[in-house]
């Protein structure tokens, strides 16, 4: 049996497992695409509508790498930031007493500021500088640069700071930057309606976000009931209009491949090399984790890598299913995009299938 045949029956038995609705994938070589395809159902429920290479999924926090760290990256090679810069420079709202202060934009992409994994921002405010407001009255967890620990939050106020910085809201920057340049619609944030039928649908109801707000949960009304279908699965980007530089962006995998080749280079030349190599250094020594500019390095034998790909590998995954790696080494470029939160959320091992993929394609 030929690679993308191995490949295509292997995210085949996950869909008939149950493990998801349906897939789609790329994997490719530099700008030779070695496997692409789909296969299973983009949407369960109101209606059945089958997955295709054309199928646009929520790329939960791939937007972190694709847009993020992409933009930061674009606006300091324009002089409008510098990746070192305070935060206070750039989001004038952000004016918390102690260490908090000192939180750099190269802490918030890195993932070393000391601000909490996650924390349900819709219960606490109703707009962006309420946000800022009151993640500014929070204690930090940690000094900034004194430990890695992957923040939401962190990037919900990067996102804010790269509004300012550039002069437009989040997904106007991440549309005139990257998606026109490289002649992508393909990938953006806040699909039409009309896109509504191409787009995978995602969880009916908040089961995991309501487990993770706890008893504070109880006090809100805003809970989801209805499948999100065609609009932002997170709760913190939905209060954010959808956008922000944490969750937000849809896309297909052929729109991710042709970013992320961007970032293995040279692509289309969007990112000069010095920016470039960012994505693929560790800026994180001795901090108990690997990240680069918006990416972790492979290395965890519980991560999503496996075997098949090098050390010097990195890459993101998203909560819907989602998931992104380069391998700098073989000069591969891995896609898996899934909506395993379709239609509840449920326990399930997803790096051990991200794994296998990898494996497998590793082998084309």
């Amino acid at each position: 049996m030929r690679g993308a045949d191995r490949l295509a029956d292997f995210l085949r038995h996950h869909v008939d497992a149950g493990d998801f609705p349906g897939a789609a994938w790329l994997v490719a070589e530099e700008d030779r695409i070695l496997a692409e395809g789909a296969t299973g159902l983009a949407v369960l429920t109101p209606e059945r509508i089958e997955a295709s290479p054309e199928t646009l999924y929520d790329l939960a926090s791939l937007t972190k790498p694709l847009a993020g760290s992409l933009l930061a990256a674009l606006l300091e090679e324009e002089g409008l930031l510098a990746l070192d810069d305070a935060l206070g420079r750039h989001l004038p709202g952000w004016t918390p007493e102690g260490p908090a202060s000192s939180i750099t934009l190269l802490d918030l992409l890195t993932h070393r500021s000391g601000l909490p994994a996650w924390r349900p921002l819709y219960l606490h405010a109703s707009d962006r500088a309420g946000c800022v407001a009151w993640l500014a009255q929070q204690p930090l967890e940690r000094a900034p640069g004194t430990g890695v620990v992957y923040s939401d939050p962190g990037y919900v106020l990067l996102g804010l700071a790269l509004e300012r910085a550039g002069g437009d809201p989040l997904d106007r920057l991440f549309r005139r930057r990257v998606a026109e340049r490289l002649g992508l619609t393909d990938i953006l944030f806040r699909p039409g309606r009309d896109l509504r039928r191409r787009i995978a649908a995602t969880e009916a109801g908040n089961r995991k976000e309501r487990l993770l707000a706890g008893p504070e949960g109880d006090r809100y009304n805003g809970w989801r009931t209805e499948v999100a279908w065609g609009e932002v699965h997170d709760l913190n980007a939905r209060l954010l209009d959808g956008v922000s530089a944490h969750a937000g962006l849809f896309g297909t995998a052929r729109a991710v491949y042709r970013v992320a080749l961007e970032i293995l280079g040279p692509g289309a030349g969007l990112l000069d090399p010095r920016r470039r190599a960012l994505f693929a250094t560790s800026l994180t020594a001795g901090l108990g984790d690997d990240r680069t500019l918006g990416f972790r390095r492979a290395g965890d034998p519980a991560g999503a890598a496996g075997a098949g790909m090098s050390r010097r590998s990195f890459g993101h995954s998203g909560f819907t299913g989602t998931s992104l790696f380069i391998d700098p080494e073989s000069r591969r470029l891995y896609v898996l995009l899934t909506n395993r939160v379709h239609p509840e959320f449920r326990e399930f091992d997803m790096n051990a299938v991200r794994r296998g993929f990898h494996e497998v394609a590793a082998s084309l």
